[in-house]
């Protein structure tokens, strides 16, 4: 083979050697950053399924913020609000001592039905 055919099979190699070495390292990164985004957005996750399931009790339609606040750590009053916002949460103040309260817009109508029912209530007294 002559001098060209060898720098040409040189200058191949070296790129697709390139190629693949490239290729490794944007995978193993890629992988690095998914496993972040990951561990990152599950404590986000966990505090949103406590709150989700806290605003579900067939019990409590409503909650008071400070109730759902107090077994969350690390979080901000803001990130908080901000977590039930992305749970279709909807904030109301008690009229009783003017409570910032949360509950989930799917129990709406639970909410609107207990609400008239202690209307008629204290009506009747």
């Amino acid at each position: 083979m002559s001098e060209g055919w060898w720098a040409l099979l040189g200058v191949l190699v070296g790129t697709v050697l390139t190629g693949l070495f490239g290729y490794a390292m944007q995978d193993r990164q890629f992988k690095h950053n998914k496993e972040m985004y990951y561990l990152n957005n599950k404590s986000k996750e966990g505090v949103k399924d406590l709150l989700e399931n806290m605003l579900e009790h067939r019990n409590h339609i409503a909650r008071t913020f400070e109730a759902l606040r107090k077994p969350i750590g690390g979080y901000t009053d803001e990130e908080i609000r901000q977590l039930l916002h992305e749970l279709d949460a909807k904030k109301i103040h008690r009229k009783s001592d003017n409570a910032e309260m949360w509950y989930l817009l799917t129990r709406q109508d639970e909410w609107i039905e207990r609400n008239r029912a202690k209307g008629k209530q204290q009506s009747n007294k």
